[in-house]
Order: C-alpha cells, then sequence, then structure tokens
C-alpha cells in the first residue's frame, strides 16, 4: 500500500524546486476528485491533485455511508440512472468487499401508510431487474419483532431488500493510495486561490503551498470542488448550486440494534429515515434541507434537525435516552438546479453537472455509488483537450488489508490501523486522524478522551510532535468536535 505520508511531502518539494507542469491538475480531494486522479494517472498523465483542507473533508466524509443501487432513481422514472447505480454498486461489491458490504433494507408498512405493501413489492420486482442481487421479500410483524427489541403495534410488516454500506472516506484513502502507486503527486492544505489564464484559456493554477503562493501549470485543470466549485467559475447558463444539509445521530449499537436499515415514516412530515448499523454503531438520519449559512464555514446539525431526529428515534424507540448519543455529523450535497428552481429538497434532481471552458472541465454534484463512471466522463472531456488516448475505465487493484488487532476501545478499529494510519496517510492534524482516516471520533465520541496518551505518544513517534504540539492539536480537536460533531445541542466542557 502506497504511502501519502512520503508522496506529499515528496510533491511539495518537487513543487518548490520548481517542477511545476503537469498534464491535468485536480481541484478537490474528494471522491470525485480521487477518482479523476486515478483514471488520469491510470492512463499514463502527469497528474496533481490538490485539496484546499484535507483529503475527503467536504461532502465525501459526511454522506450516510450508503452505496445505493438506484431504487429512488427508479421511482422517479430515471431507468438509465437505476441500472448505473446498479452496476456500480455491484462492481463495488464484488471488487473490494472489505470497503462496500450489503446492507439489508427493511422498509416498514403502517396501517394506511403510502407506499402499501403490494406497490412496494411490484417496484422491487421491477427493480430486481436492474440489481439482482436486491433479494426482494416480505416480513411479516410476528417476523420484525422477534428480530427488534422496538414495540410494533402500528406495522403490519416490512419490505424487504438489499444494498449497500461503505465507509466514504476509506474509499477516498483507497482511490488515492492506487494513485499515488500510479504515480500521482497530491498536496492536501493546499487551496486554489484562481485560474491562470492565457490568451483566454485556463493554463494552470495559482495555489498556495506550504503558505506560499505558487502558480502551477497543466495541459488541463478539472474542478472537482464540489459543492465550492463555483468559487473558481460559474456554472452555465442559470444554473446554481443548491447547498443541501443531511445531518446524522451516532448511536450505541447495543441500545439500540439495526439488524438492517430500519426504514419508516417520520411522525412528523411522513419522510422516510433509518435506523441503519454502521461500524459497529447505529446510524439515525437523514434530514434534506437547505443549507443557508456560508460555505466557507464546517457544517453543524441545528437544533432543529436534532429535534427531528430525536422524534423519529423516539416514535421506534419510546425509551431512548439522549445521553445515550454518541456523535453526530452533517455535510452538504452539491445539489445543481435552475435559479428559479424552488422544489422540496427531498424532490430535488441528484444528477451531477459537467461543463468546460477552454483548458477548464468542472464538475459538480453527482452519486457516492458512480464515482468510476462520473470521473470517466470528466476524464474524457479532458483527455480531448490534450490530445491523450484514453482506455477503458476500471477499479483500481485491492491493496492487502491489516489483520485484526487490538480493538480501541468499544470500536471496529484497531490498534494497529491507527498506527498505519499515522505513519503513511497524511495526518496534518489530529482531526484528519479521528474523524476521517479512522473515524474515532464517531465512533467513541467523546470516549477518545481516555485513549488521549497513547494517541499522543504514537503521534509523537512516527509525526514528530513534542508535548507542546500534542496538547495544541488535542485542543484544536475538541474545539473542532465539540462544535461540528457533538450530538447538539448538547455541550462538554470537561474533556
Amino acid at each position: 500500500m502506497m504511502n501519502l505520508t512520503a508522496r506529499v511531502a515528496d510533491t511539495r518539494a518537487r513543487l518548490d524546486a520548481g517542477e511545476r507542469r503537469y498534464d491535468i491538475i485536480v481541484v478537490g480531494g474528494g471522491i470525485n476528485g480521487a477518482a479523476v486522479a486515478w483514471l488520469a494517472c491510470h492512463n499514463g498523465l502527469k497528474t496533481l491533485l490538490l485539496e484546499a483542507e484535507d483529503f475527503s473533508s467536504g461532502t465525501s466524509s459526511r454522506s450516510s455511508k450508503m452505496v445505493h443501487g438506484g431504487l429512488r432513481y427508479l421511482a422517479k422514472g430515471d431507468w438509465r440512472l437505476t441500472r448505473e447505480a446498479a452496476r456500480a454498486r455491484d462492481a463495488l461489491m464484488a471488487h473490494h468487499p472489505s470497503l462496500v458490504q450489503p446492507l439489508p433494507f427493511w422498509f416498514m408498512h403502517p396501517p394506511g401508510g403510502y407506499p402499501k405493501p403490494w406497490m412496494m413489492q411490484v417496484a422491487l420486482q421491477i427493480y430486481r431487474a436492474f440489481a439482482p442481487g436486491c433479494r426482494p421479500g416480505w416480513l411479516s410483524q410476528q417476523q420484525l419483532q422477534e428480530a427488534l427489541p422496538y414495540p410494533l403495534h402500528q406495522i403490519e410488516g416490512a419490505s424487504s431488500y438489499f444494498d449497500a454500506i461503505s465507509d466514504d472516506c476509506g474509499l477516498i484513502t483507497w482511490l488515492l493510495q492506487e494513485a499515488v502507486r500510479e504515480g500521482l503527486d497530491l498536496s492536501h492544505y493546499s487551496p486554489v486561490d484562481n485560474l491562470l489564464e492565457k490568451h483566454g484559456r485556463c493554463t494552470g493554477v495559482q495555489a498556495q503551498i506550504d503558505g506560499h503562493p505558487m502558480p502551477i501549470t497543466s495541459g488541463c485543470v478539472i474542478n472537482c470542488a464540489g459543492a465550492w466549485c463555483n468559487r473558481l467559475t460559474p456554472l452555465p447558463g442559470n444554473q446554481v448550486i443548491r447547498p443541501l444539509r443531511g445531518s446524522h445521530l451516532v448511536l450505541p449499537a447495543w441500545r439500540y440494534p439495526a439488524p438492517a436499515a430500519l426504514t419508516f415514516a417520520h411522525p412528523e412530515d411522513g419522510r422516510p429515515v433509518y435506523l441503519y448499523p454502521w461500524q459497529g454503531t447505529s446510524i439515525m438520519g437523514t434530514t434534506d434541507l437547505d443549507h443557508d449559512a456560508p460555505l466557507n464555514q464546517d457544517v453543524a446539525m441545528s437544533r432543529e434537525e436534532f429535534d427531528y431526529l430525536w422524534q423519529a428515534l423516539h416514535a421506534l424507540d419510546p425509551t431512548a435516552q439522549e445521553d445515550d448519543i454518541l456523535a453526530s455529523w452533517s455535510g452538504v450535497r452539491p445539489v445543481v438546479c435552475s435559479a428559479s428552481e424552488h422544489s422540496a429538497p427531498s424532490d430535488a434532481s441528484r444528477e451531477h453537472l459537467i461543463w468546460q471552458e477552454p483548458g477548464l472541465v468542472n464538475l459538480t454534484g453527482g452519486k457516492l455509488t458512480t464515482f468510476l463512471e462520473t470521473g470517466q466522463q470528466v476524464l474524457e472531456q479532458a483527455a480531448a483537450m490534450i490530445e491523450a488516448p484514453l482506455r477503458e475505465p476500471e477499479l483500481p487493484p485491492v491493496s492487502q488489508q491489516h489483520e485484526a488487532g487490538e480493538p480501541i476501545g468499544a470500536a471496529t478499529v484497531c490498534w494497529n490501523q491507527l498506527e498505519h494510519a499515522i505513519e503513511q496517510q497524511a495526518i496534518a492534524h489530529l482531526d484528519d486522524l479521528l474523524l476521517r482516516r479512522t473515524r474515532l471520533g464517531l465512533l467513541l465520541g467523546r470516549g477518545v478522551h481516555h485513549h488521549q496518551p497513547r494517541i499522543s505518544l504514537l503521534c509523537q513517534q512516527y509525526l514528530g510532535w513534542n508535548e507542546t504540539q500534542c496538547q495544541q492539536e488535542w485542543d484544536r480537536y475538541w474545539r473542532l468536535w465539540e462544535r461540528y460533531y457533538s450530538p447538539q445541542p448538547f455541550r462538554c466542557s470537561n474533556v
């Protein structure tokens, strides 16, 4: 497995020495940027990826973690998108089963609810033609009650089928590591200030590398900055990015078991909400509303969203206790729409948008499931600009996984995995390590505090931090966690 830490250091050293010409510059280190970078390198193109913050720190680390096969697109009549998503999901499960696993979904039907059981069964049989592995079925009220500890007096039964679940950050780290194996240069905490232009054509970027402004040239720039892509260039026509916020609660699985993704109607507005298993915890989500705060600020759950999710959880389990909540997360989806659109957030299209200008290809929107297909579409436009031949897209190889070791508290993460991340996965700050590379900040919440001394020793060993730097990083981490990942609206003052 390739060492991201060493490659980032090497990239910055060569940029500083004046090696600043590339075939492709990718702006954005989320799932789309990582996919484009892998595909470009796999095609022999000299490629640089620049990320303003940490890799996967924007939308891509804050998804619902579900790798959908396209059932919701089928309900909207989008057969093409359903087929594409189902094929992409099945390919990921077959190719990398340690990162993308099948997940049963149980869609619970209350009396008089919509869709009615027969409607859902018909839809699932149609869906089966696109996704044979969905395995549609039916669970009676008695079968549900035997499987769940929650009272289900108002449930007739559940339609069952299979989709998939993943660690979104794990997918991105895998793609970046394999792209580095193919020659990718990359640098995080390296914001792009603006595009370089000559004779009406984009010729590169002006970026901040180690805090110093630096012009870097390329045959083509690919803007994969997601919800932030319009900082570099406006969207075409009258289209705009409509940021939609989704938030989730992280709960202990022993207290709120979820043997499947339990799908039920929210008691307030009837929207489908989920309680589902993820990395040894249970997740309650998600919300879907317009995000009106400036995008130069991080994203946190509002009190309104907390109350909404808490009401849903309490409807499923009336004995729910607020003190059980481990953590929360919120993210912004870059949904593209016309400036005059006023549809409900849940009805807004999740289709991606690709547009180009001379020397520049832009991408925003899209889905976690179809990153390879979207990345190939983008790269084809970039390759045409620089007259580079492309091979058929394929998923990168799967590196050998680490054997299980000593778990860290109640988390599914082991100490040897954390040590490997510190040493080889480009850790600049503790939040890189605890919120994205290992997810301990979500899985243990404030319980991370109990492991602080041992984590500090490993950071001193591999990152060269002294005790003062360690304390500064812990202070930074807890400020970020309390503001953006704590189970709001609660605050803890004694960590």
